[in-house]
């Protein structure tokens, strides 16, 4: 006899197969009448857990994964050391893979994932992409997207409005008096990446900055090459200030800055974005980003089993570079 599954009785309910599993573990956030009918087929179809399936699955296993896209970036290595920190004060382990910045290495990396019996994961997706996250929500399997925001999916989310961190850069450099700022970017196709771009353009020309003069280039997010960028610009710079992806690609600049004989804040202006630790060791002036918080609310969300989108606000931090 065929075994019933979660797929056989939310096809029969006509839900989702992550909808029935929040019904069959006693989470919250569903409609009484859906939990209602949802225990009814399942009494009815005589659906038994597998626990083998339960047990290779990790139903508990007090193990987080976290899939982050470069652990050689600051960012994510603090983002990583905070999470074992916090998860530590609930019991919870944490198991961590790196997808290289790759959409494909993210999809395989999430499948290690479910196979190294993880309960529940946190990913911080290149986000252009969703298939294979859309897939991993109707198989019932948690996951929070940390740092990526997707208006219309019903994932649990926490991340920062990204629109008014660059914004709040593209005013700063309007009211400083730039003409020519230079906007080094990461891929085009993010969401992080064209919701920076385009706050920092409305902000820019709604404190009387012209648009025309901002210059934008994307770069791969590595340290190396945005140093290298700068230093082929040696002999024809044509902009008057720079704002970076993050604090990683600003840091490039800075080196590249040095080794050039202009000196960021006095020559020009450099920002970047995140705020990690070095960024307040190098006078960094960065947008902030509340990793630590975020990150306590993502295991706050875990722990309480609650499918919510939360929203942190950024804050531009000055400092010597500009």
């Amino acid at each position: 006899m065929k075994r019933i599954t979660l797929k056989d009785i939310a096809k029969k309910v006509g839900v989702s197969q992550m909808t029935v599993s929040r019904v069959l573990n006693n989470r919250p956030d569903v409609n009484p009448q859906t939990r209602d009918r949802i225990q009814e087929i399942v009494s009815e179809m005589g659906y038994v857990p597998n626990t083998n399936a339960r047990a290779l699955k990790g139903a508990k296993t007090n193990r987080i994964g976290i899939v982050v896209s470069d652990i050689r970036n600051p960012f994510y290595s603090e983002l990583v050391g905070d999470l074992e920190d916090i998860a530590g004060e609930y019991g919870l382990s944490v198991i961590v893979t790196d997808t290289n910045k790759r959409l494909e290495t993210e999809v395989s990396a999430i499948r290690v994932m479910e196979l190294n019996s993880v309960d529940y994961m946190i990913l911080a997706p290149e986000g252009y992409k969703t298939e294979h996250l859309d897939l991993l929500y109707e198989k019932g399997f948690e996951f929070l997207s940390f740092g990526v925001h997707f208006e219309d999916k019903n994932y649990p989310e926490v991340y920062t409005d990204d629109y008014e961190g660059g914004k709040s850069v593209g005013s700063y450099f309007a009211e400083l008096g730039v003409k020519k700022p230079l906007l080094i970017m990461g891929n085009p196709r993010k969401l992080n990446t064209i919701d920076r771009e385009s706050g920092f353009l409305a902000g820019f020309e709604e404190s009387g900055g012209d648009t025309s003069g901002v210059n934008i280039e994307h770069l791969s997010v590595n340290v190396e090459l945005s140093e290298q960028y700068f230093l082929e610009k040696k002999e024809h710079i044509t902009f008057d200030s720079v704002f970076c992806y993050n604090d990683l690609m600003a840091m490039g600049a800075i080196s590249a800055f040095r080794k050039m004989g202009i000196q960021p804040g006095k020559d020009i202006p450099l920002i970047g974005y995140d705020d990690v630790f070095y960024a307040k060791v190098m006078g960094l002036t960065t947008v902030r980003i509340p990793i630590k918080e975020m990150i306590r609310k993502s295991v706050e969300i875990i722990n309480e089993g609650k499918n919510e989108k939360v929203q942190f606000k950024t804050q531009l931090i000055i400092r010597e570079t500009a």
